[in-house]
This record gives C-alpha cells, sequence and structure tokens, in this order.
C-alpha cells in the first residue's frame, strides 16, 4: 500500500527532481548530517502541530498533515567491493553513521567500541514495506540493489577506507540517510534511503562521476512510492530557499 503523505528529503537542488500528484512535500537540507537532521525534524515537527510558516498552509481540508513515510534521497558513491556501477540504485535495508571516531592512520576505530554513544551509530532497519514497494515493478535499464548504506561526512577517496568501509554488506556512501532516520524515528514515522550510484569510492584522480544519471534514477526508483510520481530531467527551481513545504494533492 502507498504511503498517503510522503516527505522527501534531499541534499542538493541537483537531486530534487522528484514530482507528485499527491500530498507530497519536499525538504532541500544542504549537505551533511546536521543540516539534514535539522531540516527533516523542522518539517516534521510543523507537520505534527499543523504550522503554517509562510511558505503556505500545511493542512488540507483540515485533514492532519502527519507524514506517514520520509524518504532520504539522492545520490552515493559505491563501495569497489559492492559489484556496483555508476547509475545503479540502492535501496536500503539500514542505515548507520560509520565514521563518529578516531582515525589512528592504520585504522578507524568508531565511538562506539569505547562505550560512547552516537545517535544513528548502530545498524538501523528501514521501513521493509517501503522497500518492497521499491524494488518491485519493472525492472529498468539499470539494477537495483538492496543492501547497508553508510552515512559519513569523510568520503572514502582512499582504497584502503573504502574497502575498510565497504566490509559486512555495507553497499554504498552518503552524507544524510541515517540523520534523516534518526529524526524520522524521533517522530514514529517510517523511513526508507533511496541513491543513485554517482561514482566508486577510492583515489578520485581520474575516477568518473556521473550526478545527473545518479540523481535521476534514484528519482525515478522513488517514484514507485508516490500514485502519480515524475521525474523532471533537471530541477525546475520550485524550492524557495532551504525548504519547499508545499502540500500537494491529486
Amino acid at each position: 500500500m502507498l504511503p498517503t503523505r510522503l516527505l522527501v528529503v534531499v541534499a542538493t537542488d541537483a537531486e530534487a527532481l522528484l514530482r507528485g500528484g499527491y500530498d507530497f512535500a519536499r525538504v532541500v537540507s544542504g549537505v551533511g548530517k546536521t543540516g539534514a537532521a535539522v531540516a527533516t525534524t523542522r518539517r516534521l515537527a510543523q507537520a505534527a502541530v499543523g504550522r503554517d510558516d509562510g511558505f503556505g498552509p500545511l493542512l488540507l481540508d483540515g485533514d492532519s498533515p502527519r507524514f506517514d513515510a520520509v524518504v532520504s534521497l539522492g545520490v552515493a558513491g559505491a563501495y569497489p567491493s559492492s559489484g556496483l556501477e555508476i547509475g545503479d540504485v540502492v535501496v536500503a535495508s539500514e542505515v548507520a553513521v560509520i565514521d563518529e571516531g578516531l582515525e589512528t592512520g592504520e585504522q578507524f576505530v568508531p565511538f562506539s567500541k569505547p562505550g560512547m554513544n552516537v545517535p544513528g551509530a548502530v545498524w538501523s532497519a528501514t521501513a521493509a514495506d517501503l522497500v518492497d514497494l521499491l524494488v518491485s515493478g519493472p525492472p529498468p535499464e539499470f539494477r537495483i540493489a538492496t543492501g547497508r548504506i553508510a552515512t559519513v561526512s569523510v568520503c572514502a577517496g582512499s582504497a584502503r577506507l573504502a574497502d575498510e568501509r565497504g566490509r559486512h554488506g555495507v553497499l554504498a556512501e552518503g552524507m544524510e540517510g541515517a540523520s534523516i532516520a534518526h529524526a524520522a524515528a524521533t517522530f514514529g514515522v517510517p523511513f526508507v534511503e533511496v541513491r543513485g550510484i554517482s561514482n566508486l569510492c577510492g583515489p578520485r584522480d581520474g575516477a568518473r562521476f556521473d550526478l545527473a544519471t545518479a540523481a535521476r534514477n534514484a528519482a525515478i526508483v522513488a517514484s514507485r512510492l508516490l500514485r502519480d510520481g515524475t521525474v523532471n530531467a533537471t530541477f525546475d527551481g520550485t524550492v524557495d530557499g532551504t525548504v519547499d513545504v508545499t502540500m500537494r494533492s491529486e
């Protein structure tokens, strides 16, 4: 069953290609964990109280505007061990923040090892029913994989770090997902992450990047959660500032 009110969180305008034909709101949070967590929390809190903050009414015909699903949508780097290629899409089965800790020069030691609590650092399952909707349907021209997506602040720009992070079933890394998941969990809202592969993690010199294809393919997959979802070829400029809180209905 499709969600009835969907909140889509993207980091940049370039990733804001998805359009909905029913109750649909989008947040452009900025890159990284902090902006993602704050923007998602702000939008979910506004919905919880039915507040109009100047961008437009959040209530539709007196109904509750509360969301029943949150999607982290955007691009990601794939770890070489994943077997993924540029343009493929990953739907997260689990998400976690994995780079809060100590870099010794030889290995990374997460803060969780000495018992320091880091919110979002434990692998958390995404909403299985949303994952099923996203991976079902006619196969596209690119691969759709399911697995763990890591959330990081420092991208894996070395072969050692890409190999280290790619263990234990981790397919790719983004910069916002687990933070958005943590905010969604605080409000009891189901969460899923959808990422198009823009590059392979590892040394950047001469590496291929294709952000446009990755963003488009991720939006194509995410549109499966919408009754009348469409994907723009490029960003259409409808976001005002950092957040578009317009609720669209059928």
